[in-house]
């Protein structure tokens, strides 16, 4: 029988969990016809598992230096079907999952993807992060013939099914379909349930700028896979990518902020890994005083764990509630001073912030690794000239305004 639907199933190295992935694929009921097609890792490490399915499954040996992105490319280049649904390895299927994407895009010309959704977020309030989705195998070919699983560099796995999605939905809607429903192996936190509530399109609670000048290198992968894994709260990140000519570390920031929609904010450079945990005690410093005895803190940071403790203020990152916005910026949508570009731009928001009565607030509970000036470093000596250049306009600028010393900022 000629298959509706051909299922790309990434196998994960570990045999037990590669093994959990294939029972919960061999519970598929033969509708819709579909083909599974395994796409393993070719150094072997699944050999003696893969005898044991020989037959009823394809398989697809990938180099696993392409990652996840380079075994879809190669599962789309053999599916047979019209209709392509993708698994992560995150995650485990459950009975009619299948049947219900194929149905959806079936009946909706208009859908380009169709996803899953989880017992944790019931409505898929974020499809373009969904664990299973499926897609016209046409429109994929297209997606991969175009390079988006390839352009500048390996895509980091975690990323992959995003990027599809934003892709495809140049030929229709990404939409959730509840009654397909995955399993996350492992879960998240209960926390994660609450997102629930949330309607996919309103207001996160939380929005996450990232300023950048390599929106496809890895630093920024590493930073927003962090945020992903270690964040339940409602999110959005709006990564602002500095682009050529640079534009310094202010521009894009306030840019950032000006585009959020969150409750809360947080600037975060590209080189803080946030580490489990980190949000709920700085929303909490955020919204009430210690054992409400003080009020709110205007702006509040986290302890960053990199070798020696550091609890100075500097603005690689830190959380603010929107009002403090137009309650302490320097004027209409600029929150860090424009005229400090590159540098001391945190130190200037320290002095006021302390003028106002409101110094930042380091919160220890929350935890973060930097990568301590990383985001200025460059192997480019026009680039390095513009920002050593720079820094001595910033200093001569502030030094101005405040004189030459402001304790407490890190540098």
């Amino acid at each position: 029988m000629t298959p509706l639907i051909s299922v790309l199933v990434p196998l994960p190295p570990s045999p037990a969990a590669a093994l959990a992935a294939l029972e919960a694929i061999a519970g598929l009921p033969e509708a819709p016809a579909h083909e599974v097609l395994l796409l393993v890792d070719a150094g072997g490490t699944l050999d003696d598992l893969l005898a044991r399915v020989a037959g009823d499954v394809e398989v697809v040996r990938v180099d696993h230096r392409t990652g996840l992105a380079g075994a879809i490319a190669a599962g789309t280049a053999r599916a047979a079907a019209p209709t392509v649904g993708l698994v992560r390895d995150a995650a485990h299927v459950t009975p009619g999952w299948l049947a219900a994407l194929h149905h959806a895009l079936d009946a909706d010309p208009a859908l380009a993807v169709a996803t899953a959704v989880t017992a944790e977020d019931p409505g898929g309030t974020s499809p373009v992060a969904a664990l299973a989705l499926a897609c016209r195998r046409e429109a994929l070919g297209r997606a991969v013939a175009a390079g988006v699983l390839a352009a500048r560099g390996r895509i980091a796995d975690d990323l992959v099914l995003p990027a599809l999605c934003v892709a495809l939905a140049a030929d229709g809607r990404v939409e959730p379909v509840p009654r397909a429903v995955v399993q996350r192996v492992g879960g998240r936190t209960a926390a994660a349930a609450a997102r629930g509530a949330w309607k996919y399109g309103a207001a996160p609670e939380l929005t996450v700028v990232i300023p950048t000048l390599d929106a496809a290198g890895d630093r920024l992968r590493a930073c927003v896979r962090a945020l992903q894994q270690h964040t339940d709260a409602p999110h959005e990140i709006v990564v602002v990518d500095n682009g050529s000519p640079p534009q310094g570390f202010t521009a894009p920031v306030n840019a950032g902020l000006r585009a959020g929609r969150g409750t809360y904010l947080v600037v975060c450079n590209d080189d803080v890994e946030v580490l489990p945990g980190w949000w709920p005690p700085l929303r909490a410093r955020l919204t009430v005083g210690s054992g409400g005895e003080i009020p709110p803190a205007e702006v509040v940071f986290p302890m960053t764990v990199d070798g020696a403790m550091r609890e100075d203020f500097a603005a690689w990152c830190f959380a603010l509630h929107r009002g403090t916005l137009d309650r302490h910026g320097v004027a209409p949508g600029e929150f860090l001073d424009p005229g400090l570009k590159v540098w001391y731009q945190d130190t200037d928001l320290l002095a006021r912030l302390r003028a106002a009565g409101v110094p930042p607030v380091l919160v220890r509970e929350s935890r973060i690794r930097h990568g301590l000036s990383e985001t200025v470093g460059t192997a480019d000596p026009s680039l390095r000239a513009w920002i050593d250049a720079q820094i001595a306009r910033d200093r001569a600028a502030f030094e101005a305004r405040h004189g030459s010393s402001v304790p407490g900022a890190a540098r």
